[in-house]
């Protein structure tokens, strides 16, 4: 059984609360114990942003997140994002919410206590060595994530679990590879409510970790985002944008070597800093892994580079 989470006490101070303004400025002074939660779980957090980059540079390797309630909303959230801004492939990327999909719109009771059903979704996904596996629970005590970071375990799968219980959380099977993650976020300013204190600091981490992976990656360079996808007007935009601004290319340029890179911003901005070979910007970045700033550096080392 475990141990009443932290989220679940009263603070103090909330019991005062009556008035609108009293709530507000509860939020505003627990602004800083999210801070200090992140902060305090710095080198956790970057290690996990080092698996994530490992993960998926490799050839088949998947980040597959596991949550139940708001955790495996926030989850399902952010890797969403994955897709459009740094062109992570769906099936690389997978959010597995207790009570499947329809519990990413509404409330699916007791779904979060079904072990067994968390066991079978990772048998389900084939879970394998290859593969990164992010179980978030606010409070440690949600089966669904616990037994299925468990079955991962076994698989040979490499496990996080993320939450915002510093007490002991047993997973079976896990070994010294388990990556643990406890942000201390404390009380809530409503009791046990684990959607606002807790909810934002594991938002926040998965943000971070999510960003720097990319970074490692090579698909944020110099602050923009190299591998993103433009699917509308503003994200062509923007890409024309990029590709000008690292480029030193004029806008009209950017977007016609952007249509003969297939839309690849990456291979485009390559290829202007390869003097418009396309094929040599092709190797450049197959063997640098994709990563935009390793190429950078080899073309500099040339002194080749068309870029401004």
């Amino acid at each position: 059984m475990i141990d009443l989470p932290p989220s679940e006490s009263l603070d103090p101070r909330a019991a005062q609360v009556s008035e609108p303004e009293q709530l507000w400025d509860l939020f505003e002074e627990e602004e800083q114990a999210v801070l200090t939660a992140l902060q305090r779980c710095r080198d956790e957090i970057l290690e996990l942003s080092s698996r994530m980059a490992t993960t998926l540079v490799s050839a088949n390797g998947r980040v597959i997140g596991l949550g139940a309630g708001t955790s495996g909303r926030i989850l399902a959230l952010d890797m969403a994002e994955w897709g459009p801004t740094y062109s992570v492939p769906e099936h690389r990327r997978v959010a597995l919410i207790a009570g499947g999909e329809v519990a990413l719109r509404r409330s699916v009771e007791g779904a979060e206590d079904d072990g067994d059903a968390a066991r079978h979704a990772i048998d389900f996904q084939r879970v394998c060595g290859d593969d990164l596996v992010i179980g978030v629970s606010a409070s440690g005590s949600a089966a669904w994530v616990r037994e299925g970071l468990s079955a991962a375990c076994h698989k040979g799968a490499s496990p996080v679990l993320i939450t915002c219980n510093s007490l002991p959380i047993e997973i079976q099977g896990a070994d010294e590879n388990l990556l643990r993650i406890a942000l201390e976020t404390g009380a809530e300013p409503v009791a046990g409510s684990t959607r606002l204190k807790a909810a934002t600091a594991t938002h926040r981490l998965l943000q971070r970790a999510s960003t720097i992976c990319a970074l490692r990656n090579g698909w944020i360079h110099r602050g923009r985002m190299v591998a993103m996808q433009a699917t509308n007007a503003k994200l062509r935009t923007r890409a024309v944008n990029i590709v000008s601004q690292l480029t030193g290319r004029s806008k009209p340029e950017a977007e016609e070597v952007i249509s003969n890179c297939q839309g690849d911003l990456r291979l485009a901005i390559a290829t202007c800093w390869w003097s418009g070979n396309q094929k040599k910007a092709e190797q450049s970045l197959e063997q640098e892994s994709g990563h935009l700033g390793r190429v950078e550096a080899r073309i500099r080392a040339f002194g080749t580079s068309d870029s401004g």
